[in-house]
């Protein structure tokens, strides 16, 4: 991808997910820091972004008139008024990993000329271990688009998928990093409660829940009933917790909150 810009990548907002997304970019050498360039108006994230030695930008413009492709990494409620900035020095090509904001919304905004990118990643890209969601203009650049594409993959695995997915898709791994948290946070307090020592279960735990995930990614043809069952042998200990989500309906549970997250990706959407 040619470009007479100065950088290649320049983000308009790096707390969590966009220093995530530098880093990662930046530790699987796909981009070198001289590349990167930064603006947030929170003073700490700058300040961040200085002690990792990327480029420092003055404001939005600075961003979208120094950068081949600008990310834009804001708060949903913050998204129109930096789009609105950035009318008069429109961006090459924007990409958006803010929720619910449609690429239509986008070019209404800054024309619609404007190649847009919008992508779903999550949290463990800066470790090389993360997902991402992709999806693009009609007239966004095969060039462009790979660029990107590639650098997700690189960071972990990456997918193309319809728009209209795009609020779904949130509860499938944007989300989800959260959820597998707080279920590891459940089953360590319950642990302690037992007299388990706390760095000894967690320890455990976590390289479990390691294990079973690159045995899912080894197997991908395997149903994930069969892992189940490998587990859970009839009459045997495992069997009994199963049963008893089921009994208390996991499931539904999980489908419940899997729709209020979505729905509030709904409830962002323009």
């Amino acid at each position: 991808m040619r470009t007479t810009k100065k950088y290649m990548l320049g983000f308009i907002g790096c707390g969590h997910m966009g220093m995530a997304i530098a880093r990662g970019a930046v530790a699987k050498e796909y981009l070198e820091r001289y590349q990167l360039v930064v603006y947030d108006h929170h003073d700490t994230n700058m300040k961040t972004a200085r002690g990792e030695r990327f480029g420092l930008a003055e404001d939005e413009a600075d961003v979208a008139e120094n950068a081949h492709i600008v990310l834009l990494a804001v708060n949903p409620t913050q998204a129109d008024a930096v789009l609105e900035k950035l009318k008069e020095h429109k961006p090459e090509c924007l990409l958006s990993i803010v929720t619910g904001l449609s690429i239509a919304h986008i070019q209404n905004i800054l024309g619609k000329d404007t190649q847009v990118i919008r992508a779903m990643p999550n949290t463990p890209l800066q470790i090389g271990e993360g997902s991402t969601a992709l999806c693009k203009s009609e007239n966004c650049k095969a060039d462009e688009y790979d660029f990107i594409f590639q650098m997700f993959a690189g960071m972990g695995v990456a997918r193309t998928i319809p728009e209209e997915q795009m609020n779904a898709i949130v509860a499938v791994h944007g989300s989800v990093p959260a959820y597998v948290y707080y279920f590891i946070e459940c089953i360590l307090k319950d642990a302690v409660s037992r007299g388990i020592d706390e760095e000894a279960a967690r320890a455990l735990l976590v390289q479990t829940v390691i294990g079973s995930g690159n045995l899912l990614k080894q197997n991908a043809g395997k149903p994930i009933e069969e892992f189940i069952n490998e587990v859970a042998s009839k009459g045997g200990t495992t069997i009994e917790a199963i049963n008893t989500f089921k009994e208390l309906n996991l499931a539904s549970i999980i489908h419940e909150a899997d729709e209020k997250c979505v729905k509030r990706a709904e409830e962002l959407s323009h």
